[in-house]
């Protein structure tokens, strides 16, 4: 036992057990309506699970924190530290006991949960399809809460999604963190457009201009070691910067054009970061629709640029402003409304629900549908909104031309060498390894082939 860990409260059997609703029909299984506690096992325990763990609480007040797992001791350890000092009551009797370390920790903490309970899979998306897969062949009945992107390559979004389809036939519901889809007012808005306040849909634009992701020193990690505790800045454990970082507002285009891709040109590479990893520093992507209509997303992640975040969506009414960056969305009448302008003209719609925080509520209604025993799975909308964004990906650093039929079609995968499901030992070697100088290999559009 960690002697660091302070003396906890506890809530009252009968105090947690308050609120809890009736469950609906179905197979046979233990519902949140039939539990004293609902039990999450949060695995992967960066910033964003820390974030995740929280509002899962916050979401179900019936819950508490039971296992939790990481493939760092200290960062697990660290994190329920970190919880003890706002969420101490919410903490599990014992939960030293079940706090895992080790590339297989996972297996641990799923494996203490039982029918009706919640795991929150929060690592490195490179993981994802295994960690998912191993909570659907469970023998109970676990749900979950993903984070995106669902997967770093194509080989393995195909192995999540076979995996999607036992879930639905089960019966798991299935939280995907595209938290953009649970902002109130950005539903609003993307209703309005499919009900013609935009006119016809023609374009959109999707922009991520800003600084680069800074690289940890390396210090005495292995490779493996640090590219897990820098997995924003390699791209197998990621999936990139278009990937980790686009696919949010690729997916509110995709949501307002009701299509997805199915060709994609671009171009973009590195060209000056220094650093030893795989980041690019610009892209830009042609994205077209199975109706002609385009979607044209550019990035940059350079120092002391000019920065923008936002999705636009072109109508022959006007032009509406959505997405993360946006903050408050509107539709603007013209086409001189720009994201990047201080005069947006004339505002054409504007939402009017309330504002919400999008993080919790993606929590909220998948706890809901979790206690009323409604079906709730989100893991396609999780696998398109990650195809589009390795789509483009392909297309920019190969330098070519891309199909979604040749994109599904693909059999590159960053662990033909050792198999994430091999990759047992945090201290052994990495799927991908630096060179004899440190250095890692980078796509070159025109010399790396589309595979």
């Amino acid at each position: 036992m960690n002697q660091n860990f302070s003396r906890r409260r506890f809530l009252q059997a009968s105090g947690l057990a308050a609120g809890i609703l009736a469950s609906g029909a179905g197979v046979p299984r233990v519902h949140a309506s039939e539990k004293s506690m609902i039990k999450i096992a949060w695995v992967g325990c960066g910033n964003r699970g820390g974030g995740a763990v929280r509002q899962a609480l916050e979401a179900e007040p019936n819950a508490k924190l039971w296992a939790v797992a990481d493939a760092f001791e200290d960062k697990a350890n660290a994190a329920i530290e970190a919880l003890e000092a706002t969420h101490e009551d919410r903490l599990s009797d014992g939960i030293e006991e079940r706090t895992f370390h080790g590339l297989e920790a996972y297996k641990r903490a799923i494996d203490s949960l039982d029918d009706g309970d919640v795991v929150l899979l929060t690592t490195p998306p490179a993981f994802r399809p295994l960690h998912y897969e191993y909570v659907v062949n469970s023998p109970k009945m676990i749900h979950v809460f993903s984070e995106k992107p669902v997967a770093t390559d194509m080989v393995n979004l195909r192995r999540i999604r076979a995996a999607n389809e036992k879930a639905l036939a089960k019966g798991i519901k299935v939280g995907v963190g595209l938290n953009n889809r649970n902002k109130i007012r950005y539903e609003e808005t993307i209703k309005a457009i499919h009900d013609g306040v935009l006119g016809d849909v023609v374009n959109c634009w999707v922009y991520r201009f800003q600084g680069p992701h800074n690289l940890g020193p390396k210090g005495n990690y292995t490779p493996l070691q640090h590219q897990l505790r820098n997995l924003f800045c390699f791209d197998w454990t990621s999936g990139g910067f278009i990937v980790d970082a686009l696919i949010h507002n690729l997916d509110i285009a995709c949501w307002a054009a009701q299509e997805y891709p199915v060709f994609a040109q671009g171009s973009g590479g590195r060209t000056h970061r220094p650093d030893k990893d795989q980041l690019i520093d610009l892209a830009s992507v042609e994205y077209v629709f199975p109706s002609g209509k385009r979607l044209m997303m550019t990035t940059r992640t350079m120092p002391n640029t000019w920065s923008n975040f936002c999705c636009v969506v072109q109508g022959t009414k006007g032009v509406a402003h959505v997405g993360e960056g946006v903050g408050d969305p509107k539709i603007y009448k013209g086409y001189e409304a720009l994201p990047f302008s201080g005069v947006r003209g004339e505002v054409l719609w504007a939402p009017s629900s309330p504002d919400n925080d999008s993080y919790q509520t993606e929590h909220d209604r998948l706890f809901a549908a979790i206690r009323e025993d409604r079906p709730w799975n989100e893991m396609d909308r999780g696998i398109m909104a990650t195809f589009t964004a390795l789509l483009g990906r392909f297309a920019v650093e190969t330098g070519q031309s891309i199909t979604a039929e040749q994109a599904w079609g693909s059999e590159f995968r960053y662990d033909s060498e050792i198999a994430y499901d091999n990759l047992v030992d945090i201290d052994g070697p990495s799927v991908v390894m630096p060179d004899e100088n440190g250095d890692y290999y980078i796509p070159h559009p025109g010399v790396t082939k589309f595979v």
